[in-house]
């Protein structure tokens, strides 16, 4: 059983999901049941597919480098890992399949952007386009699901392109000099450029969405600058107090803050 909760990234999983049911209160102050239901459990089931689609593509790479994974230890099999991740995947769409066609579509591009990744761009030079496209697509699922899009949500689109780049490039940075060879945007780049332009990218993020919201919801503009400049006081001694993912936490949880501020100005 614990094989199969570390195949799936439960906390980044988690923290996704957490944010999805967030916006969805935001979105609705009562939203339906069924709905909230809905896009919780099936971005948690969407997250656990493509964490494990991760795990099992990394399997080689992880034999030398990351030791403590269940496929390496030898928890799972890669059979029966496989097959999990497929059920993951079918009880995902089946459980949103209910939504009205245009929100369940934007579930299945999520879901479509994180396999490949998984799949075919995590070593390439575009290694950090499917999350980017992926990340302001969360929005869209929830909103267009309770029925509660807002023009001002088109913002949503290069403000999470940017976090997406931010997000990516963080997560990666741990492993740039380990997986050198195998070629993603980290890697290509190196430590240095590739912090530099994730904080660069986090910082563009952070000033579209102020600058969208200073004259229509300047409290929650400033909140947004608040949250940004929190994470750049923070991000120079992440990796030093909260460990080697310390800067992914960071930018990730200024991303989801960033997020449910920026979508409370629709409500």
């Amino acid at each position: 059983m614990r094989g199969f909760l570390r195949l799936v990234h439960p906390f980044p999983s988690l923290l996704v999901t957490a944010t999805t049911v967030a916006m969805a209160f935001v979105a609705d102050r009562s939203p339906d049941t069924g709905v909230l239901l809905q896009l919780g459990l099936g971005m948690l089931l969407y997250q656990f597919t493509i964490g494990a689609a991760n795990d099992i593509m990394d399997v080689a790479e992880d034999a030398s480098i990351k030791p403590w994974k269940p496929l390496v230890r030898g928890d799972l099999t890669m059979e029966q890992a496989t097959r999990f991740t497929v059920v993951l995947a079918l009880l995902g769409l089946a459980l949103t399949y209910s939504l009205p066609l245009v929100p369940w579509l934007i579930g299945v591009g999520g879901l479509l952007c994180g396999l490949s990744y998984d799949f075919w761009l995590k070593r390439t030079r575009l290694s950090w386009l499917p999350l980017s496209v992926a990340l302001p697509l969360v929005p869209a699922w929830v909103f267009t699901s309770l029925g509660a899009w807002d023009s001002v949500l088109w913002w949503l689109f290069p403000a999470g392109i940017l976090a997406g780049i931010a997000v990516h490039l963080a997560n990666e940075l741990p492993d740039a000099e380990a997986g050198a060879q195998h070629g993603g945007a980290v890697q290509r780049m190196g430590v240095r450029r590739a912090y530099g332009a994730a904080m660069t990218a986090l910082g563009a993020s952070v000033s579209v969405c102020v600058i969208a919201l200073a004259f229509t919801a300047p409290f929650q503009a400033g909140v947004a600058a608040i949250v940004g400049a929190a994470a750049f006081i923070s991000a120079p001694r992440a990796t030093k107090v909260l460990g080697r993912n310390g800067l992914f936490g960071v930018v990730t949880m200024t991303t989801a803050m960033l997020g449910v501020v920026f979508v409370s100005a629709a409500s």
